[in-house]
């Protein structure tokens, strides 16, 4: 049986809100995270696009460098060598075969000029860059002359892509600490002018003869973009803070949100208990009511058949005693005269009239041939007795010639059609009326029908009779349905079932 002091609640309210699993401490934890690695790696992509660019300006710089060592070596080449003093001349045994030159000067001093090949004097430029600015220019061959200029193992692997006529090799190397070289090579190509010292290579004019490759420190570069670097991660902690105090903010306000609909729901789910409270209670009452209903349903039931009984039995015998004697009466006085003839005779009228009524009356209250002949009796003789009262033809189809029902299913039924047929006389202004009853093995199936004028089913107006068919009905499990569209009839139709379904 249910407890009806905890009402069932509705399992919908108990829920989690959404907004109770955003404020949780964990989401915005998690959040900020998420945000934080956003941050994190929006910086390192800036840090790697600046490297990048770092090892780009450097690639740029050495290229240029190179290429400018280049032009200086063909220009010497074209002018077929420069003459310096001898006494400034670098590694003056490597120059053992160059041209020698006595020179004076305007004031008679002399002094002696030795000639420098394209190839010593690009050797002396690149001296004096690499002691003053730091790059490391040289050059490198395959085909060794001298075990200095012997490539390692990187300018190794980038030679042997220049004889695929590759006419540049570049590639940022890193190191133990700081950010790494720079290495670019560029090929030096044989040349005419090149064979008077370099014939016994082999390598033919436009042959790749060596390189000559630079490497530059990328640190430099890097140091160049600090400030900028700076900057940025100034920024990128500005906009770190700025979204955790705006996240903080918005999950404070949430929060706030949070614990308001909470309160609300708290109080929603108060009221909802104390709703299904009352419903219940309601329900309850009704279903007393109910009951008392029915109980006072069939007390006045009672009531009805023990009156018409003793209407029946007691006035209605001591009324036809007194018919009788009346009419012995009548017959005596023809020696009292007409007078008294007249007397007796409208007595006699009376008592006539008041027996009928007693019949009609008894029968209203409760028809004896319900509980002697039955219901399908009952109906037959109530709707001629219509028909005959109100002029109004009433016709029954039943599909049993007997009902085997319970008293209290019977008498409901009659009194459906009772008072049916009483809202018909006294509401329809009907020309025809039809009942219809048919048995099935669950329940009884009822409808009356009239051609009348109608009414609105839901009209505010109260209807007892109409009222107390839906209650007689519902006492007894069964269901109503009324189609009344005005000006175009009435069908009530009655569903009354089994209390248990009766045997096939």
């Amino acid at each position: 049986m249910q407890n009806r002091d905890k009402p069932a609640g509705n399992p919908l309210s108990h829920r989690a809100s959404p907004l109770s699993r955003v404020t949780h401490p964990a989401a915005f934890l998690l959040t900020a995270v998420i945000w934080s690695l956003l941050v994190l790696f929006s910086l390192w992509t800036q840090r790697e696009q600046m490297n990048r660019m770092a090892q780009e300006l450097a690639r740029i710089d050495a290229i240029a460098n190179l290429k400018k060592d280049m032009a200086i070596r063909k220009w010497a080449s074209q002018v077929g060598g420069v003459f310096i003093d001898e006494d400034k001349a670098p590694n003056v045994d490597a120059l053992s075969d160059q041209l020698r030159l006595q020179a004076a000067t305007a004031t008679g001093e002399t002094f002696k000029m030795i000639a420098l090949t394209p190839i010593h004097i690009l050797l002396g430029i690149q001296e004096v860059s690499n002691k003053e600015y730091g790059s490391k220019e040289r050059l490198t061959s395959l085909q060794l002359r001298n075990r200095e200029n012997a490539p390692d193992a990187w300018e190794t692997q980038a030679l042997k892509t220049l004889e695929t006529g590759s006419e540049l090799v570049a590639e940022a190397m890193p190191k133990g600490k700081g950010h790494g070289l720079m290495r670019v090579m560029i090929p030096m190509r044989m040349e005419e002018e090149c064979l008077e010292c370099h014939r016994e290579t082999l390598v033919p004019v436009g042959g790749l003869r060596g390189a000559a490759a630079v490497s530059v420190d990328l640190n430099t570069y890097w140091s160049a973009q600090q400030p900028t670097w700076r900057t940025i991660q100034y920024w990128h902690s500005g906009i770190w803070f700025a979204g955790i105090a705006t996240l903080l903010a918005y999950w404070t306000f949430l929060r706030r949100r949070a614990a308001e609909h909470a309160h609300l729901d708290a109080e929603r789910r108060e009221n909802e208990a104390v709703l299904q409270q009352h419903k219940l209670r309601l329900e309850e009452s009704e279903a007393r009511l109910r009951e008392l209903a029915a109980f006072l349903q069939t007390i006045r039931e009672e009531e009805r058949t023990r009156i018409a009984r003793e209407l029946h039995d007691e006035l209605g015998q001591a009324l036809t005693a007194l018919r009788f004697d009346l009419g012995w009466l009548r017959g005596k006085c023809g020696a009292l005269g007409a007078p008294a003839a007249d007397h007796v005779a409208s007595a006699l009228g009376v008592v006539e009239q008041s027996i009928v009524a007693l019949r009609r009356i008894s029968e209203d209250l409760r028809p004896a041939m319900l509980d002697s002949l039955g219901l399908a009796a009952a109906i037959e003789h109530h709707a001629a007795q219509f028909a005959q009262r109100t002029g109004t033809p009433c016709h029954v189809s039943m599909n049993r010639e007997e009902f085997d029902l319970e008293s209290n299913l019977a008498t409901a039924v009659f009194r459906i059609v009772q008072e049916a047929l009483t809202n018909v006389a006294r509401h329809a202004e009907a020309s025809e009326v039809s009942v219809q009853i048919d048995e099935t093995d669950a329940g009884i199936r009822l409808s009356v029908w009239d051609n009348g004028q109608g009414f609105a089913s839901d009209s505010k107006k109260k209807t007892f009779g109409l009222l107390g068919m839906r209650e007689r009905i519902a006492m007894l499990g069964g269901s109503l349905q009324i189609d009344s569209p005005p000006g175009a009839g009435t069908r009530i139709t009655a569903w009354l079932p089994y209390r248990e379904a009766k045997p096939t």
